[in-house]
């Protein structure tokens, strides 16, 4: 009967430790709509507590895409920065603090269309919007704090 106990107590420990452990990626559910060399339209979708929250996360799931994945059949095909995310943020920490947590992100955010009502998904909600953003500046602004350095040089 002790080993029984013993048994539960240890599968119970584990269920609640390994959820800790575990590494969420982002989903990249963003998607090239048009553009040229200076502008980008995507379409992306969001999810957060609250329509607010699943808004800002579409749009920051936009800048991960171009930063760290690039988009196929546009002309931004490559990473703006490069595929290692993690080492690029953690070497660029304040840079992407204020960007994403400051909302620095906003500035280069030309239009936001939603294309349907947040919907309800378990307990959050979920947004698609169609995203406009000026990827000129942001190439430029990536420039100037040194994150990316100019083409030629």
């Amino acid at each position: 009967m002790k080993q029984y106990i013993y048994t539960g107590a240890i599968v119970l420990l584990i269920s609640m430790v390994l959820p800790c452990c575990k590494t969420i990626y982002p989903s990249a559910e963003v998607n090239y709509l048009s553009g040229d060399e200076q502008t980008l339209t995507v379409r992306s979708v969001g999810v957060g507590n609250d329509e607010e929250k699943a808004i800002i996360n579409a749009e920051q799931k936009v800048f991960d895409v171009l930063f760290f994945r690039g988009l196929p059949e546009s002309k931004q095909k490559i990473p703006l920065i490069g595929s290692n995310e993690q080492e690029e943020k953690s070497k660029h920490k304040n840079y992407f603090d204020s960007f994403y947590d400051g909302k620095r992100h906003k500035t280069f955010v030309m239009s936001v269309i939603p294309v349907s009502n947040a919907k309800a998904k378990g307990r959050q909600k979920m947004v698609t919007l169609d995203v406009k953003v000026n990827l000129s500046a942001l190439r430029r602004d990536l420039e100037t704090f040194g994150v990316i350095r100019k083409f030629g040089y």
